[in-house]
């Protein structure tokens, strides 16, 4: 397990923002789930102890407590003791191909269009928010989740993620975030299945690229079609390989 803790990451840290109010320990334990889900959160990764966990979220450190026996319980984290214990992310925790295609057998086409149609809704709106506030600094970190060189399908889909999501740190609401990040993890881990494809690796690529090139050039109009385009290219792979199904 890596003793190093959570990177610092713009999207990542959307995962430990003050918390809404309604069951604390079931809301830690989901927000947690979910970051796992989308790969923001990833196999041996540490979290921060309980008392930074405590602050960065707003809740007392029973709470934090409690939301992490309920995450070991569900054997999405292990905590170890000793000078380099802490608690991490579980080596099961990670989504696998094939229980992402278990799950798409389950999804319904319509219920599939809706969650895309959604995702799109609330992603444009966070490209178009971001076109209209994005300095030069901000596009550096837009920019740095273009492409991985890696050959795994779940590191793709981690770029793809962490993409979107630093679009919306860019447009500085914390609310779209958190939306955002709620329908990554409603998608889970079926959002593997397009990168298996070298192809559609290169095709979001190309996607992302207009997202950036609409937001560095303040054109909210554009950022918003090129966003929608993106998340429309996962979801209709997706469909595609779902009537495979039928």
């Amino acid at each position: 397990m890596s003793a190093s803790p959570i990177q610092p990451s713009r999207s990542a840290a959307a995962v430990f923002t003050p918390l809404r109010q309604r069951g604390l320990v079931e809301e830690i334990s989901a927000r947690v789930e979910a970051a796992v889900d989308t790969g923001l959160l990833i196999a041996g990764q540490r979290l921060p102890n309980e008392a930074e966990l405590a602050a960065a979220l707003g809740v007392s450190v029973v709470t934090t407590r409690e939301a992490l026996a309920r995450l070991r319980a569900r054997d999405v984290v292990v905590t170890t003791r000793g000078r380099n214990g802490g608690s991490f992310i579980a080596d099961g925790a990670r989504g696998s191909l094939d229980r992402a295609r278990e799950r798409l057998r389950r999804l319904t086409k319509v219920e599939l269009s809706d969650i895309g149609l959604h995702y799109e809704a609330i992603g444009s709106t966070a490209a178009r928010v971001a076109a209209r506030r994005a300095s030069a600094t901000d596009l550096v970190g837009i920019r740095s989740f273009l492409r991985t060189e890696s050959d795994d399908p779940a590191d793709w889909r981690l770029v793809d993620s962490e993409f979107v999501l630093e679009v919306a740190a860019v447009a500085r609401t914390a609310r779209l975030t958190r939306a955002l990040l709620e329908l990554q993890a409603e998608i889970g881990t079926i959002a593997l299945l397009p990168y298996v494809n070298r192809d559609f690796r290169e095709q979001s690529v190309i996607s992302r690229e207009s997202v950036a090139a609409a937001i560095e050039s303040h054109d909210a109009d554009a950022a918003d079609r090129a966003m929608r385009g993106l998340i429309a290219i996962v979801v209709d792979d997706l469909l595609i390989q779902r009537a495979e199904y039928a």
